[in-house]
């Protein structure tokens, strides 16, 4: 049987030591790869961290300045296309019924033309009655009268139906003698009394004519709804409670009449 020969004792502590040796360069690799990610990690962070710092240090801008214009309310009217002067009965002054503000006719034609709304209006006032503020046509213009209205419109009125067409006359003769002396250049504008049904009565169409002939006489535009028949069918437009008072719906229809004769009269 062979036998192995035994390495000399310095030859031992020798591969002892090699041994060794090799282990600790082995542990020293390990420890170098497991700390090489964290420091690869904390150089990735750090350099995030100063990016995100300039980021947000450095002040944002744009290239659309803000807006400076402002939205006009809806309702309110201008002064662009002058102003326009009203005086009536409750027709043009609306009540509870309807019309009342800007439901009514005269701010809805204003609103429309783009024009600035001068209301002079009484329920139950007429060129000869006296309406709810004790005032009659007359004494409205008087009270006041138009301030350099582009356009003046006189409506009505059904109320002087007891009236004699000669009192009516006079009375119409002296309102746009008034409107004119107070705004020469005024363009007017006169619409006789409404019905608010069909088969208006006699009398009513002798006002209407008494009115027609003042107008004429001062060479003002006259209009005639009992003629046209405004309101021959006043269903959905007049109240079906006094079947007099117009609803807000009765004043879109008179809005949608006058407002062409107030912007021909404009541009006259």
């Amino acid at each position: 049987m062979v036998s192995l020969e035994r390495p000399p004792r310095w030859g031992l502590i020798a591969i002892v030591v090699l041994l060794l040796a090799n282990l600790g360069l082995v542990l020293l690799l390990v420890q170098r790869n497991n700390s090489a990610p964290d420091a690869r990690s904390a150089v990735a962070a750090s350099a995030t961290s100063t990016s995100s710092a300039r980021t947000t240090s450095t002040p944002s801008t744009s290239s659309t300045p803000p807006s400076s214009s402002v939205s006009p309310t809806a309702g309110e009217t201008s002064s662009e296309g002058g102003s326009l002067a009203v005086y009536g009965d409750g027709y043009s002054s609306g009540n509870s019924e309807g019309g009342e503000g800007a439901a009514g006719w005269p701010a809805l034609v204003a609103q429309q033309l783009g024009m600035q709304l001068e209301l002079r209006a009484a329920t139950l006032a007429g060129y000869v009655r006296p309406g709810s503020t004790g005032q009659t046509y007359p004494q409205l213009v008087q009270a006041q009268p138009p301030a350099d209205a582009a356009v003046t419109v006189v409506f009505g009125s059904r109320n002087d139906v007891a009236a004699t067409p000669a009192d009516v006359q006079a009375a119409a003769t002296t309102t746009f003698q008034a409107i004119l002396a107070a705004d020469p250049t005024t363009e007017l504008v006169v619409i006789g009394p409404c019905w608010s049904s069909s088969g208006a009565p006699a009398e009513l169409t002798a006002v209407s004519d008494a009115v027609r002939t003042a107008a004429e006489g001062a060479g003002a535009t006259y209009v005639d709804p009992l003629t046209l028949g405004w309101f021959s069918d006043p269903t959905g437009l007049v109240s079906p409670i006094d079947r007099i008072s117009l609803l807000d719906a009765g004043h879109v229809f008179l809005a949608q009449q006058i407002a062409p004769l107030v912007e021909s009269a404009r541009l006259s």
